[in-house]
């Protein structure tokens, strides 16, 4: 079937069926419901007032299709734009311009050189855009790389996100790896493996994973779950953070809640209801309320900490700290620091040091001759227990 420039094709039963391959040039406009094996068009707008089903494919060049059913077909590829007013079921999608599906989106590969918007549920494979990416309810993918932004009502991608610039997803995600260049919204419970973000992320709701890189920022408003997370800028964490391996912090850590790892390094300051952890080092100062529990604890020079420091191993103190109570197999207090009381095995406290309350060691006590204490250090056979 031919059809020419300007011409309207109209069926008396809302539908014309052809045993073929329909062939369009210039614009055309289906006044009905189209099906055929094939549908090739050039030069033209394709419009379908109704549903267009293809056993095939359909090839438009230099022009876009709107349809204002549903739309099936094999292979779909449009030059232009394609518009599909209820559900579109594919094999593989390529698009040069703008794709908006107002329905259900299932196709194998979808490829879009510029936008793509879904208003329902979203089933396919792989998806690649170049631009922007609204996909409003739930999602079901292997992939998705899209060059600007991204949008998402929640759901599952199964192998990876990339997207250079921003990702969002307003409902629980289950993922594999997401890597964002600029910033990521995550809404609702999420879960995955991996996580590299170039700039900041905003989690609300909790969130689970091995492997966490952020640039910039984190905020996380529930609780945190995961191998090691590693942060150029600030961690903020409202609930709990739970670590099986290493916590790196540039900048400040803030953990409304208890703060576990195997290793916590932070360059600058740690707030948090409580630490617990095998090594502990901190550049900066420290607030907790229940204090730090580690096997080494390390703090920089000029920081002040408050909450006891409970070191099963070992506590270094840097120079002109101000620190509360202290316990420890070895604790070393250097030089112009200050410290509330002392409980330890093994104590070096080097000049100018300040004791504002007990000493109490068990094997050895290396102190400056020019240390101040608020009463005498004490030989003990034994320490008391950490309150």
């Amino acid at each position: 079937m031919e059809v020419e420039n300007g011409a309207t094709i109209t069926a008396e039963d809302s539908q014309v069926t052809v045993e073929g391959v329909v062939e369009t040039d210039g614009a055309v406009i289906f006044d009905c419901s189209l099906k055929a094996e094939e549908l090739r068009g050039t030069d033209g707008n394709l419009e379908v007032h109704g549903d267009l089903s293809l056993q095939d494919g359909l090839r438009l060049s230099d022009g876009s299709l709107h349809v204002a059913g549903s739309l099936s077909a094999r292979d779909v590829d449009v030059d232009k734009e394609l518009d599909v007013v209820k559900d579109a079921k594919l094999e593989d999608l390529d698009v040069g311009g703008r794709v908006h599906v107002h329905g259900k989106l299932s196709a194998r590969s979808v490829d879009v050189g510029g936008s793509l918007e879904v208003g329902d549920l979203v089933e396919v494979e792989d998806i690649d855009v170049g631009g922007v990416v609204r996909l409003l309810r739930q999602v079901k993918c292997k992939s998705i790389d899209v060059g600007g932004s991204v949008t998402i009502g929640g759901g599952e991608v199964s192998d990876k996100i990339d997207v250079g610039g921003s990702f969002e997803s307003n409902g629980p995600l289950q993922f594999n790896d997401i890597d964002v260049g600029g910033i990521v919204r995550l809404h609702g419970d999420s879960a995955g493996q991996r996580i590299d973000v170039g700039g900041s992320i905003k989690v609300y709701g909790s969130l689970k994973f091995e492997e966490l890189d952020v640039g910039g920022i984190i905020e996380i408003q529930g609780d945190g779950h995961g191998d090691g997370m590693d942060i150029g800028g600030i961690l903020n964490v409202k609930g709990n953070l739970t670590l099986t391996d290493r916590l790196d912090v540039g900048g400040k850590c803030k953990v409304g809640g208890r703060l576990a790892a195997n290793r916590v390094d932070v360059g600058g300051v740690i707030e948090s209801d409580e630490v617990q952890a095998h090594d502990v080092e901190v550049g900066g100062s420290l607030e907790t309320n229940k204090g730090v529990s580690a096997d080494v604890i390390k703090i920089g020079d000029r920081a002040r900490v408050r909450g006891p420091l409970i070191g099963r191993e070992s506590v270094t103190v840097g120079e002109r700290c101000d620190v509360e109570a202290i316990y420890g197999r070895s604790v070393r207090l250097e030089e112009r620091s200050k410290s509330t009381f002392i409980h330890g095995e093994d104590v070096r406290i080097e000049s100018r040091c300040r004791i504002l309350g007990e000493i109490l060691y068990t094997k050895s006590l290396d102190a400056a001759d020019d240390v101040e204490y608020a009463m005498p250090a004490r030989k003990v056979d034994s320490l008391p227990d950490i309150p």
